[in-house]
């Protein structure tokens, strides 16, 4: 890679240009706060807006009393207020179009497609049990990691990381303790997510499902782990899990 410390800071942490500069300042002792920075115009800020904004409407709708259902069933699974909070959990109510009419009062192109979710139907219905977003401008799900910017810090200090299968895996797994957990947006690997697993260990634990495909996945992931010379154990769960 080539760059200065900042871009290396962007690139390998994550962090805005604005984060970089602090931390550098810090770590030097040099006051940052009065340097004023050029705003620069990004046109995905506004899948960015909507999406921030989408995520505050479905966490007031899950903490409202129409939410009640939906954290009976959470707390049955372990997962209370805290990690509502903690993981931005939400509620999309049966009345879609409150949201798209908030939205197009906000003037936003409802076109663009909110970045970044995935529902879970926890009523019985016979509708798919799954729904996730679609890929956007500032979506694509072979370049992310579910939790990354949680585990990356414990991952580096404990040395190892749990890969999960799904996102609940991942906060359930947080409920009991587990930071160092991601999750791949799906079963396959691709380039870029074994480039940022990389960067937070090379010692790697998979944590799928115990039925067939899970333990195929497993198989298949650590075949590929091992191609990039990278330790792999597995945990083996009960196929009711």
């Amino acid at each position: 890679a080539t760059g200065n410390v900042f871009k290396f800071l962007m690139d390998y942490e994550k962090m805005s240009f604005p984060e970089a500069l602090k931390y550098l300042g810090d770590r030097v002792g040099v006051d940052t706060n009065s340097v004023r920075l050029k705003k620069v115009n990004n046109n995905n800020d506004k899948y960015y807006e909507m999406y921030d904004f989408a995520t505050k409407y479905y966490q007031n709708n899950i903490l409202s009393p129409a939410g009640s259902m939906a954290r009976t069933y959470l707390s049955k699974r372990g997962i209370d207020k805290d990690i509502i909070k903690k993981f931005e959990i939400g509620l999309s109510l049966p009345n879609n179009a409150d949201l798209t009419e908030l939205l197009l009062k906000k003037k936003y192109d409802i076109n663009g497609k909110v970045v970044g979710f995935s529902g879970r139907i926890y009523k019985d219905s016979q509708d798919n049990k799954y729904l996730n977003t679609k890929e956007t401008p500032i979506f694509v799900k072979g370049e992310q990691l579910y939790n990354y910017h949680i585990a990356k810090e414990k991952a580096r200090i404990l040395k190892y990381v749990i890969i999960m299968e799904g996102f609940m895996d991942v906060i359930r797994a947080s409920t009991i303790g587990y930071e160092n957990v991601i999750a791949l947006m799906g079963t396959a690997l691709t380039h870029e997510q074994m480039k940022l697993i990389k960067r937070l260990s090379n010692n790697i634990i998979l944590c799928l499902d115990g039925d067939n495909p899970g333990k195929a996945a497993a198989y298949k992931l650590g075949e590929e782990f091992l191609k990039e010379k990278i330790e792999v154990k597995v945990v083996t769960l009960p196929n009711n899990d």
